[in-house]
């Protein structure tokens, strides 16, 4: 009887145990960071169990490359701040995340090269980290608070190699920190801007960084390969020579590389 209650214990406990289980280059805040906060256990999700998580929006993340996420609830000075710590594949994927779900920036504090500020959420894109910090009463101390775990966070985790002038050569750089967003499939689209959705149906194998301005979207999709490229041409009616040599002498549309067009489209 004791050996069959030890049995099935362990059946429970186990998983349970893996479950709360961290990488240790992973970036966490402990209550040393903050003294006087109360820091809740992370609740730990890896591939499909993020549907657990996040059930109308676990789709997103797995599209753009999800590997890990960390959900923790800390308490300070009378705030409640959640904290949802979502490791991606590489430094584009997270900040694939980043651009279709930062909206109306009050600011973009400086703890790395992309953040957006609003007044209930702070959001951080750093390496392969996308970090959302979420308070209760938007409050100049929930502000101060997040800023804290923000920075915290930010400083914990190291640069990622993330080259988006080479996506839109020319383009000034706080344009693409603005108006620019990152998609790898369908989702990231819609959630990107919706008006682009047929621009992209049924293609596949192909990262996009788009900028978004006032008249003209420009538009630099990277292919997987030369058939997915081709089709995405068919698609948009995009009129090229057929050569990389030949399409450098025009402006738009040009081929960047292999497999990589760059071309501007009427809003």
């Amino acid at each position: 009887m004791c050996r069959l209650f030890t049995a099935i214990f362990l059946m429970f406990c186990m998983p349970m145990a893996i479950y709360s289980q961290l990488p240790d280059d992973f970036p966490a805040i402990t209550a040393e960071d903050m003294p006087g906060a109360v820091i809740s256990s992370p609740r730990v999700f890896t591939g499909s169990s993020l549907f657990g998580y996040m059930n109308g929006g676990a789709e997103l993340y797995l599209e753009y490359g999800f590997s890990l996420a960390s959900i923790t609830e800390i308490t300070f000075m009378g705030g409640k701040y959640k904290t949802e710590i979502f490791r991606m594949k590489g430094p584009e994927e997270a900040f694939g995340i980043f651009s279709v779900s930062k909206f109306k920036c009050l600011d973009m504090p400086p703890y790395a090269a992309f953040t957006c500020r609003t007044r209930y959420q702070l959001q951080i894109c750093k390496g392969p980290y996308y970090i959302s910090i979420i308070n209760s009463s938007g409050t100049v101390a929930d502000s101060t608070a997040s800023a804290q775990i923000g920075g915290l966070l930010a400083a914990r985790i190291a640069d990622g190699e993330l080259n988006l002038p080479e996506y839109l050569p020319g383009i000034p750089e706080e344009s693409i920190k603005t108006s620019c967003f990152l998609a790898k499939g369908r989702l990231g689209i819609v959630n990107g801007d919706p008006d682009l959705e047929d621009s992209f149906k049924g293609i596949q194998n192909y990262t996009s960084v788009i900028l978004k301005g006032d008249e003209k979207y420009t538009i630099s999709v990277k292919f997987g390969d030369s058939e997915s490229m081709k089709k995405f041409i068919e698609v948009n009616g995009i009129e090229v020579t057929g050569t990389k040599e030949a399409a450098d002498d025009s402006k738009l549309p040009e081929f960047l590389s292999d497999n990589h067009i760059l071309f501007e489209k009427t809003r």
